[in-house]
């Protein structure tokens, strides 16, 4: 269930620069993104940080079995995952079986990053990590490199 974001208006020069979606799936097609984080407001926050860059999320996800569900149903292009999410399954689990099933790459966003965690997600073949908490820019940044190696 994806919500409606506010968008600023385009300031003067705008127009002269690309989205990060343009820049990866061409003017006619917008990125799609799948945000899975438990913690609402986070969520919120990715949400119109990602929709003001021109990226279009597809839902929000709060749990491994529902971001599992999700990714089936919409096909997303990338999927942020957080660490610590809802259910008895964390985020790892949920990327794995994301890029097992479906051949999908997570860019994680979590304050989880430590050596122990990062070496069980390998597995997954991350994108990338952001580390909470981060502003929008960093997020928007980190996800158009994603975008921008699955291109690649």
């Amino acid at each position: 269930m994806t919500l409606q974001s506010f968008a600023p208006p385009s300031g003067p020069g705008d127009a002269d620069k690309p989205a990060a979606s343009e820049e990866v799936a061409g003017p006619t097609s917008r990125a799609r993104i799948l945000v899975v984080e438990d913690e609402w407001l986070v969520a919120c926050d990715i949400e119109a940080a990602l929709e003001a860059d021109g990226l279009d999320v597809v839902g929000i996800a709060s749990s491994a079995d529902e971001a599992v569900r999700m990714a089936e149903v919409h096909g997303p292009d990338l999927v942020l995952m957080d660490i610590r999410i809802r259910g008895r399954r964390d985020g790892i689990d949920a990327a794995l079986e994301i890029s097992r099933r479906l051949g999908l790459r997570c860019l994680f966003v979590s304050a989880n990053h430590d050596p122990g965690t990062r070496e069980r997600a390998q597995a997954a073949h991350p994108l990338g990590w952001v580390p909470k908490p981060f502003s929008a820019s960093q997020l928007v940044s980190a996800v158009g490199n994603a975008l921008q190696s699955l291109r690649s």
